[in-house]
């Protein structure tokens, strides 16, 4: 089941709203004590998140089946989507035990879908949680996830802390697969940035998507590019004024590391939203808000929430 994100938070004595952990979903299933896990997209990981076999010492019942997050803290003890994806990517058993200890795993279970051959799917959720909290203690990597009456503060509370967001749940849903529903909403923490234009990537002689600096120690550093956002009328101002701008040479040091791509004049800023700066800066799921009239000295690489 998949909240569906808005930008409205859900109020009322129906709803309760929960933490939106960054990281990757994960369904456990609990049988006479094996454990096997399965992502999304039903991709089987059993073995690859052994942190989740804890999962079995910690119920009280035989079978269930467990719906939750895997994710990975970073150095500020925020659930980081950049470590998930280094456990996630591993494909070598040579090198699992070495990122295991790098990126160990947490598993935040919300939700319980079966338990002991009975399926819940169309017990309400307020039914499901007080089950899951009656069959499953937290301990160590397995965290039961808590609930929350008023999602404004959550919200408040997640924004102050620099995480992902919020997820509301109505208390009288069944558990539906996939976005088919009105009763799970997500609402996102919006992060944004003034960023530089250092370039533009071209192809078919049209303009792609715009190649992002910012000031980093006096220096220019690109952290990635955005076409998601960028307009048919951008790309035709930005197109007709590339003779003016454009430069022979990058204006970054490592420019010519890039390919394909046209650099100008480091003069025009722009507003953009993402999810999440990586470790090396760049950006996760950036978004063009819209070409700004601050300074490029403005663009100090900074964080600012919306």
């Amino acid at each position: 089941m998949e909240p569906i994100l808005t930008e409205t938070i859900k109020s009322g004595d129906r709803w309760i709203h929960q933490v939106k952990w960054d990281g990757i979903r994960g369904l456990c299933y609990v049988d006479n004590g094996r454990v096997s896990l399965f992502t999304r997209t039903g991709r089987d990981r059993t073995g690859w998140y052994p942190e989740v076999s804890e999962v079995e010492k910690l119920l009280t019942c035989k079978d269930a089946v467990l719906d939750g997050e895997l994710i990975v803290l970073g150095d500020s003890g925020k659930p980081s989507f950049y470590n998930i994806m280094k456990r996630e990517r591993i494909r070598k058993k040579n090198v699992f035990q070495r990122y295991r200890e790098l990126y160990p795993v947490h598993y935040m279970i919300f939700d319980i879908l079966l338990i002991n051959g009975r399926d819940l799917r169309q017990v309400p959720l307020a039914d499901r949680k007080q089950i899951l909290n009656k069959t499953l203690k937290s301990d160590g990597m397995i965290h039961v996830v808590e609930d929350y009456t008023d999602g404004n503060a959550l919200f408040s509370a997640v924004k102050d802390n620099g995480m992902e967001g919020i997820v509301s749940k109505c208390i009288d849903s069944r558990y539906i697969g996939g976005k088919k529903h009105r009763e799970w909403f997500k609402t996102k923490v919006k992060k944004q940035i003034l960023a530089i234009v250092c370039g533009v990537k071209v192809s078919s002689s049209e303009i792609k998507s715009l190649v992002l600096g910012v000031y980093e120690e006096n220096r220019l550093k690109i952290i990635g590019s955005v076409s998601s956002g960028l307009s048919y009328g951008d790309k035709q101002l930005l197109a007709a004024q590339l003779s003016r701008l454009a430069l022979s040479n990058p204006p970054v040091p490592n420019g010519k590391s890039y390919n394909d791509v046209i650099w100008i004049n480091p003069v025009l800023t722009v507003i953009v939203q993402y999810l999440e700066r990586e470790p090396q800066g760049g950006l996760r799921h950036p978004v063009l808000i819209g070409f700004s009239s601050r300074s490029p000295a403005d663009a100090d690489g900074k964080e600012e929430t919306v």
